[in-house]
């Protein structure tokens, strides 16, 4: 039943690796996060003293500039643990409430507030929770002794509430099932991790009866014939999902389909991209696949890539295997730049044959497994 999935994956790292990472030592340079993803940053080594106005609040020692910046604003009022993990003697966290419109400069003009202030040692395994509130802003400066460039891991934890201090579990009713008389075919989206339903766009066709693109986490029709569909699945923060011969029986029942969220650091591979032979010009039959990773990145706005591309040659890698999978890389994230995409969220490299699937392909099968393009979630 199931035919591809938009995004397989190949390969798992839990910690996000920032290679290019930008200047997060003040506040005007903060990285927005994601929240339960994983970052692995590193503090820049400054030296000069600190001007963040941090200490307007808190009376523990910070003699330099040596801050990582971070930011979230939760979009439903919840609990937030921050954790971290560094190599670093000691450093000093501190959670900062601005107000939906305000900034960086609330915090230098003292208008803030001071969630938390605290110090950190290498060992520490036990972390604070914080009560946090919808639209509003929330800033994390830590820092380290002036000079030191330790890298640190850190991630956010966030549980959304419900106003009686539920925890929110984000669900929509599509009732789509008109007659209670006849078969109800229904499809439910979970999220692979917690169980939780997922509001998810599906885009169906099958039947003209119930062809359409329809949303939400439960999603219910009739349907009085048995079917081979075509479904596409999208959700913000989920990978893209898309089956075809999608069996739907003209019985009253229903499909779960679990949803696998976004993990920075994944590879992944991208299915059904093909390229004429030897060349960097991407075949027409590429179209409708790269057409899906162009909406995935719309979908998903906070993301960014890296294209890889891998060529099939016997032998040892080579300079002109190597330039060969770049510049089919390179024709990939033009065509996104072309669609819209900011060039800013999108890289490419070359990987030529260093890197193959099958070392020693025994078959098209195996050789075609080594031609590919993957990407990876940065």
């Amino acid at each position: 039943m199931l035919r591809h999935l938009f995004f397989g994956v190949i390969w798992f790292s839990s910690f996000v690796c920032l290679y290019a990472q930008k200047d997060f030592s003040s506040c005007s340079g903060h990285v927005s996060i994601s929240p339960n993803v994983s970052y692995d940053l590193k503090f820049p080594g400054k030296f000069s003293k600190d001007k963040s106005g941090v200490t307007h609040y808190c009376e523990l020692p910070v003699v330099s500039n040596n801050f990582i910046w971070l930011q979230y604003k939760p979009q439903h009022k919840g609990t937030v643990q921050f954790y971290s993990h560094t190599s670093a003697d000691s450093i000093i966290l501190f959670v900062f409430e601005t107000q939906s419109m305000e900034d960086c400069a609330a915090i230098l003009s003292k208008k803030a507030r001071l969630v938390s202030c605290e110090q950190r040692t290498m060992g520490d395994s036990v972390f604070q929770k914080y009560e946090v509130k919808d639209n509003f802003n929330y800033f994390f400066a830590i820092n380290a002794a002036k000079g030191k460039t330790n890298g640190i891991k850190v991630r956010l934890d966030y549980v959304p509430l419900t106003e009686d201090g539920k925890v929110l579990k984000d669900s929509l009713m599509f009732n789509a099932a008109y007659h209670r008389d006849q078969p109800i075919y229904g499809i439910h989206f979970r999220d692979e991790i917690t169980g939780f339903p997922v509001v998810a766009r599906l885009y169906l066709y099958a039947s003209s009866m119930i062809d359409g693109t329809y949303r939400g986490s439960e999603i219910l029709m009739n349907n009085q014939k048995k079917l081979k569909a075509l479904i596409k699945i999208d959700a913000e923060g989920y990978y893209s999902k898309d089956f075809t011969d999608y069996l739907i029986t003209p019985v009253t029942h229903h499909d779960t389909i679990k949803l696998t969220p976004i993990s920075r650091g994944t590879i992944t591979k991208l299915d059904e991209i093909y390229f004429a032979g030897g060349l960097a010009v991407i075949m027409e039959e590429s179209m409708p696949r790269l057409k899906r990773l162009k909406d995935f990145l719309l979908l998903n706005p906070s993301i960014s890539i890296e294209v890889q591309g891998h060529v099939n040659e016997d032998g040892k890698h080579s300079f002109g295997a190597q330039r060969l999978s770049k510049k089919r890389a390179r024709k990939i994230v033009e065509y996104l730049i072309e669609c819209g995409i900011s060039s800013e969220r999108l890289d490419y490299v070359g990987f030529g044959n260093s890197h193959p699937m099958f070392p020693n392909p025994e078959n098209d099968e195996q050789r075609e497994a080594n031609r590919r393009v993957e990407i990876k979630i940065k």
